[in-house]
């Protein structure tokens, strides 16, 4: 069943995008990564404007964070101070990557660059996980990498004792920024760079990842949508049907395979993805024109009303967000019976 999409005004099949959502969403519930660092180069490659597929992919994330947010709260596992320190800091890196791309789609080189970044980020970071699998990295090196951090200035009190606030600063900043320009939730570098920058645990950096995860989906899915018009809602809610299903397929997979297997198909597939994303980049160098016509509610709604369609973004993200993880849990305890 084929449909128009609204903003993006390019014609997908529904069913396609579901499947895509579920496969993403199996992969990100297997290996435990945001599904945005595969879905984005993927949906750059059908057709939908980059500036559409950045804000979409982010504004799908914010529901399906919400609930896991939830539960690390009530847990009380969240640093709470360094929790908010990073979603300050993110705010600001992410507010710059938003103007950056409004400069970039004037010019027409957002697709360009956000593949650029990609092929770099993806390479970067899938080659780190690879080596730190092979040499089986503990950690206890981490601690003695986070010893030699000890001596920043501006240090403050939190959960695990005094860390300089440079740390938290740089971790939201780097994170929000990227998060902006790359549409990804910022989880694959809160958690490692809280473990090895600051010297907490893989749970305690989980649960800061998720609590920060929520508010900076929430404020980049709104400024994308405010200031780029960058995020279609029909596109975004078929895209976290399909992820939430797949994602407890996904994690039941997961827990089936030993970890270093799972970190070594990481790494080759985020390779996999940035060698995907610059043949894209070396193949097509056509300038891209994003244009928002006048021709259905919604597109009329952001054209008109901006605030109000950016706020609806943001509300239905967490409506539907929180009903399928709600759904997609029962159906984990269901199958785990």
């Amino acid at each position: 069943m084929d449909i128009l999409l609204p903003i993006s005004n390019v014609e997908i099949n529904v069913f396609f995008i579901l499947l895509l959502g579920f496969f993403v969403g199996i992969l990100s519930g297997m290996i435990g990564i945001g599904g945005g660092i595969i879905l984005n180069p993927v949906l750059i490659k059908l057709g939908i404007p980059s500036v559409i597929v950045v804000g979409t992919s982010v504004s799908q994330m914010i529901g399906a964070s919400l609930s896991g947010f939830l539960s690390y709260l009530k847990s009380g596992t969240v640093d709470l101070k360094m929790g908010k320190y990073i979603v300050g800091f993110s705010f600001i890196g992410g507010f710059l990557g938003v103007l950056l791309i409004n400069i970039l789609k004037s010019s027409g080189d957002v697709k360009s660059f956000i593949l650029m970044v990609y092929v770099v980020y993806l390479i970067l970071v899938g080659s780190f996980i690879f080596y730190e699998s092979i040499k089986n990295i503990k950690e206890d090196r981490c601690c003695k990498f986070y010893d030699k951090l000890k001596n920043l200035p501006f240090q403050t009190d939190f959960q695990i004792g005094k860390v300089s606030i440079i740390i938290p600063a740089f971790i939201g900043f780097i994170s929000g920024f990227l998060a902006s320009i790359m549409g990804i939730g910022g989880g694959n570098l809160v958690v490692p760079a809280l473990m090895y920058l600051a010297g907490y645990n893989i749970v305690s950096a989980v649960s800061i990842s998720v609590f920060q995860m929520v508010f900076i989906t929430s404020f980049l899915a709104f400024l994308h949508s405010y200031v780029n018009h960058g995020v279609d809602i029909v596109l975004g809610l078929l895209l976290l049907i399909g992820s939430s299903f797949g994602a407890v397929f996904g994690s039941l997979i997961g827990q089936k395979i030993d970890r270093f297997y799972i970190k070594i198909l990481l790494s080759f597939l985020m390779i996999f993805v940035a060698l995907f994303s610059l043949y894209q980049l070396l193949t097509n160098k056509e300038k891209e024109d994003f244009i928002i016509e006048s021709n259905n509610f919604l597109s009329t709604l952001i054209l008109q009303n901006t605030l109000l369609y950016s706020t609806l973004v943001v509300v239905l993200s967490l409506f539907f967000g929180y009903i399928m993880s709600m759904i997609a849990l029962k159906l984990k305890r269901f199958l785990t019976k």
